[in-house]
């Protein structure tokens, strides 16, 4: 149901990258969890933005199943029915014609121990590119909402 999952977020300079770093791990299975230990690895790349401010730019990416189905498992434990519902309600605004569905984290209650949606940019933003036959945002949708647990 899932080709892969995409982690990206930012550790600006004013921020401590470990902080930044651990919450990032808070949607990314521990290693060893599975099969294989180093299936996961999260690539850091120093760069300089627009105004000449250096950041850390970490991502990961989750292609196996087991790996993908725990940062499903770790979404819906910690939204809660009530955000499960919320996002739910939002997947037409948030599935693109490419089948993938977008989720921005509040980066500063991830590192507290908390998945909060958010708008804002400076986020963890979570990429889910779903396996949807015919590959219509429609379908897509379809079986976002199954992955959430919900129904129509």
């Amino acid at each position: 149901m899932i080709h892969y999952i995409h982690l990206r977020t930012s550790a600006q300079a004013t921020e401590d990258p470990e902080k930044v770093r651990s919450a990032l791990k808070l949607l990314l299975p521990p290693p060893g969890r599975f099969a294989k230990k180093d299936t996961i690895m999260v690539h850091e790349i120093v760069t300089t933005g627009y105004h000449c401010n250096q950041f850390i730019l970490m991502e990961a990416e989750l292609k196996q199943n087991k790996d993908c189905q725990y940062v499903i498992d770790r979404i819906r434990e910690h939204l809660g029915p009530a955000g499960i519902s919320r996002l739910a309600a939002e997947l037409e605004n948030r599935v693109d014609d490419d089948c993938t569905l977008y989720i921005r984290f509040n980066k500063q209650e991830a590192y507290l121990g908390k998945l909060m949606t958010t708008t804002k940019s400076d986020s963890i933003l979570v990429r889910i590119k779903i396996k949807a036959y015919p590959a219509r945002p429609e379908k897509a949708i379809q079986i976002a909402r199954s992955l959430l647990g919900v129904g129509k």
